[in-house]
């Protein structure tokens, strides 16, 4: 940049804008700030030629004037060096040229390098002026000019011309912090209330960027901690325009969903990673807000960006844990407020024909955690794996329904029954675990097509006392065969020696049985084996929820069991009566049973041999 900082800096200290004396030094260090950048381009020519101005489009700031004041034409062009413009001619103004810049546009969230041409404009009386475009691609642009003792005179002639209103510039909204200089802003819109572990709560992350000076945003913001998690991010933030201290800027909003993997007291706040172009120093930041926009920009022009993470303020949020007293047997983690209903269809079926049954779940909360197990066993029926399918109902899938489908085949015909289907979550609201249910469904199951063709002969035989028909009963054998050989053809199994044989072998096998029948000590050591079969299976794959919460589910039982008390009652202080210093331990697992269905935090497999060792001690009698 030279030393042509060092120039406007001296210019600046050696006056106060505002007093007679000093009207000098600030018309001259404004056109230095305006000028100095460009010693190096070439000369502005009007007999020059242009470039190609296929993507070049004017602006004019502001577009409603008082007489006396003056506005600022902008000749963008986003295809290189705009070389050429020509001065408009409209009967009432005067145009002046001022210089040019260099900046960046903001398309689609990706920033691109522009050229600038500024044109001064000033009008000798009132009235709507149309300025024609200046490159053979703009339009024209229009310009008001009041005049401001007296009320607007077009107010009555031109109804359909809103009135302008002006505007203050806005002071920094409460709460808001300008990092990079000033130049870029990040908050996010978190509730005030308490929420719980795994509770899906809707926030807004906001990130205000002040366009030419931030050139890139380089990423969507992010966590600044592990405590929780971001889901359903937006892929297309929503974008609008913001008046800060009179200096535009670029806003960008995602609507997402924040939840806490673990309970307790935290600080959540987010960063976005943005390349700024920074000042040298605060004194050159304080002279180019002083220039207002967009002759503060000018200043940037020339220093390299730099990459930099802007962060939001903190803001504490309580996270409560789920209740462990009233949790239902078959709670998945879902936390919200749902519906219930089921269907089946076809709605008539024969026995051997498929149907499918459906539990529509809907609502909003975590839908992530929403589970069900449907129908495992049904008598009469033969049951299938269920498969499940997510429908949001808004941008970050907050709301929504999620459908459970299972194929079913009734085995015997009538009218059969489907029982009613249960969910269970926790609803914040109620602060208290609730269970939906549908509804029993009656299906008319007609019998098979096998078993009318069945029924059909067997009608046929009793009207005409045999199954054979006329034709087949007056046929002869070829060969008649005697009553004895007719008699050696029963199965061999049918045979007295056979029959014998055979029932000492059954009586052999059934006492050998009583001798080997497995004690209810082998038979525990058998289901001890394969609970840590199970949980081995869960380490190697590294499934961390899986593994924790079949652990906790096994050792509530064995507890419950061997003490002979209610599930509920195995508690904390349970834990630290019964089991002394290993309670901690076994406190610790439980906690990671309710973490590890949130949080994406995976044990090694250190840790998953720790825990191994420390379930099979319990299991095989409660070794420390």
């Amino acid at each position: 940049m030279g030393g042509w900082h060092e120039t406007l800096m001296a210019v600046w200290q050696t006056g106060v804008p505002g007093t007679r004396h000093n009207h000098g030094r600030w018309g001259l260090a404004t056109l230095l700030c305006l000028l100095a950048p460009f010693g190096t381009a070439k000369a502005l020519s009007m007999a020059d030629g242009m470039a190609d101005p296929a993507l070049a489009y004017e602006t004019v700031e502001p577009s409603r004037i008082q007489l006396g004041d003056s506005a600022v034409i902008r000749v963008t062009s986003l295809d290189g060096y705009l070389r050429n413009v020509p001065l408009p001619k409209v009967p009432g103004l005067t145009f002046e040229l001022m210089g040019r810049s260099q900046g960046f546009e903001f398309f689609a969230g990706k920033s691109t390098p522009a050229n600038y041409i500024l044109i001064r404009v000033t009008a000798q009386f009132t009235g709507v002026f149309s300025i024609p475009g200046l490159t053979p691609t703009s339009k024209s642009v229009g310009l008001e000019v009041v005049n401001g003792n007296e009320p607007d005179p077009y107010a009555f002639h031109n109804p359909t011309i809103p009135k302008p209103v002006h505007v203050a510039p806005a002071p920094i909204p409460k709460g808001l912090e300008l990092k990079a200089g000033g130049a870029a802003f990040v908050q996010m819109v978190v509730p005030k209330r308490a929420v719980y572990v795994g509770e899906s709560v809707p926030v807004d992350i906001e990130v205000g960027i002040r366009p030419g000076i931030v050139t890139s945003l380089n990423g969507p913001p992010t966590l600044s901690s592990s405590d929780f998690t971001l889901n359903n991010l937006s892929q297309h933030p929503a974008r609008r325009e913001q008046d800060v201290r009179g200096t535009p800027f670029e806003v960008l909003t995602w609507h997402t969903v924040l939840a806490a993997v673990k309970p307790g007291n935290f600080s959540v706040s987010v960063e976005a990673p943005l390349s700024v172009r920074n000042t040298k120093s605060a004194e050159e930041a304080a002279f180019a807000s002083r220039l207002g926009w967009p002759f503060s920009q000018i200043i940037y022009n020339g220093v390299a960006p730099k990459d930099e993470t802007v962060p939001s303020p903190a803001t504490e949020l309580k996270v409560l844990a789920l209740p462990a007293q009233g949790q239902p047997q078959d709670f998945s983690g879902a936390v919200g407020d749902f519906r219930v209903s089921s269907d089946i269809s076809p709605a008539g079926a024969a026995v051997g024909e498929p149907q499918t049954l459906r539990l529509h779940v809907s609502g909003a909360g975590n839908f992530d955690r929403v589970d069900s197990t449907m129908l495992d066993r049904l008598e009469h029926w033969k049951t299938y794996p269920v498969k499940s399918a997510f429908t949001p109902k808004d941008a970050i899938g907050y709301s929504g329904e999620k459908v459970f489908e299972q194929p079913l085949i009734a085995q015997i015909p009538g009218e059969q029954s489907i029982p009613e289907i249960g969910f269970s979550y926790f609803n914040p609201n109620t602060k208290q675990y609730e269970r939906a249910r549908t509804r029993p469904i009656r299906v008319i199951i007609a019998a098979s097509l096998a078993d009318r063709s069945v029924g059909a002969l067997t009608a046929a035989k009793s009207a005409s006392g045999t199954l054979m028909s006329p034709l087949t009963q007056g046929l002869r054998p070829d060969h008649p065969r005697s009553r004895r050989e007719v008699s050696g053809l029963r199965p061999l199994y049918f045979h007295a020696p056979f029959l014998a044989v055979s029932t000492a072998l059954a009586l052999i096998l059934a006492g050998s049985s009583l001798v080997v029948r497995p004690t209810p000590r082998s038979a525990a050591s058998k289901a001890v084996a394969r609970t840590l079969a199970r949980l081995a299976i869960a380490a190697q794959a590294g499934d961390a929820a899986s593994f924790f919460e079949v652990a906790r589910q096994t050792l509530v039982q064995t507890f419950a069991a061997r003490w002979r008390i209610s599930p509920d009652r195995i508690t904390a202080a349970e834990l630290q009566t019964r089991l002394g210093s290993v309670a901690n331990d076994i406190e610790q697992l439980f906690t990671l049973a309710d973490e590890a269905k949130y949080s994406d935090h995976k044990p090694d497999a250190a840790d998953f041999q720790r825990w191994l060792e420390l379930i099979r001690s319990q299991l095989e009698g409660g070794r420390a």
